[in-house]
């Protein structure tokens, strides 16, 4: 039989064959970690995300109502026990037992946070107690635990996701996050400064959308074959979004140290998301950089 060539737009009979093959079987396979980079990756997001935990011991406890004297202790005994890791995570040299038992300790420690805030927003959520911890912010931080824990998990095991589902689920992740604090901050501002809460509202909008399309290519590529033109420009409409995102905050972090705004917006809150905005940019540039590497060694 005469062999005919392939149609753009057609799929030819190999294509076809393939069609009743479940598509994860084509995903992608975890890639490992170099040692060197294991040490960098520990270390680098230990730094951050434990002087995040610290502060949000603090930010909790500043929420509770002033008679709930044994829920403002555990916080304080947290923010001791963050603090004393924190300066271990500085202190630790570049070697891998070392920096694999930081990161199993900062697991432990974490874990145990994490549990305090999923627990304590049950009883938020059921009028247990009172104070000022919106419920969604406490599931917001209790969140940032779960994926700061994920992280370290992987770090142990010695693998990174692959380039694609990493893509997806980082920006699912940290879109998320920058929604969340566009809304805290349009709630936090005092409601006479009109412009600041609208554009800040504006964020949150413009977040969700963006948000809602990264739930999009998560639903159609996450463990799928790579398809790499997709995942890249998810990345880049993320990088636009929170490079635009860290300029309001930095803007408002000066506002706000110089009294020039009506808010009841903490100098420390306003400079946490901010550095958390930072930290976004970080984790897209990276991931841009092994897209790049991945699709220059297929070539």
């Amino acid at each position: 039989m005469q062999n005919h060539p392939q149609l753009p737009g057609h799929v030819n009979m190999d294509q076809f064959n393939q069609m009743l093959i479940s598509p994860e079987s084509f995903a992608a396979k975890p890639e490992s970690l170099t040692e060197q980079l294991f040490v960098e990756r520990s270390l680098t997001e230990n730094k951050f995300w434990l002087r995040i935990m610290k502060e949000h011991s603090l930010f909790l406890g500043e929420g509770f109502n002033r008679k709930d004297t044994h829920l403002i202790q555990q916080t304080d005994r947290f923010y001791h026990y963050f603090e004393q890791q924190e300066k271990k995570a500085y202190q630790t040299p570049n070697n891998v037992e070392l920096v694999r038992k930081l990161n199993e300790e900062s697991i432990d420690l974490v874990q145990g946070f994490r549990n305090f805030k999923r627990n304590l927003l049950i009883l938020i959520i059921n009028c247990k107690i009172s104070g000022f911890n919106f419920p969604l912010l406490v599931d917001h931080i209790a969140r940032e635990a779960e994926y700061f824990m994920r992280t370290l998990n992987k770090f142990n095991k010695g693998i990174l996701d692959p380039i694609q589902d990493a893509i997806i689920t980082e920006n699912v992740f940290w879109i998320r996050i920058m929604m969340e604090h566009s809304r805290f901050i349009a709630s936090l501002l005092d409601q006479s400064e009109r412009n600041l809460v609208i554009t800040a509202r504006k964020f949150g909008d413009d977040f969700e959308t963006l948000l809602n399309q990264a739930r999009d290519v998560e639903s159609m590529l996450y463990r799928k074959q790579p398809t790499y033109p997709i995942i890249g420009k998810l990345n880049n409409d993320s990088e636009n979004a929170a490079q635009e995102i860290l300029a309001f905050k930095k803007a408002g972090l000066e506002l706000i140290k110089s009294c020039q705004i009506r808010n009841v917006i903490s100098p420390l809150l306003a400079d946490h998301v901010v550095r958390e905005a930072e930290h976004f940019l970080y984790m897209i540039h990276m991931l841009e950089n092994r897209l790049n590497a991945k699709k220059q060694a297929e070539q």
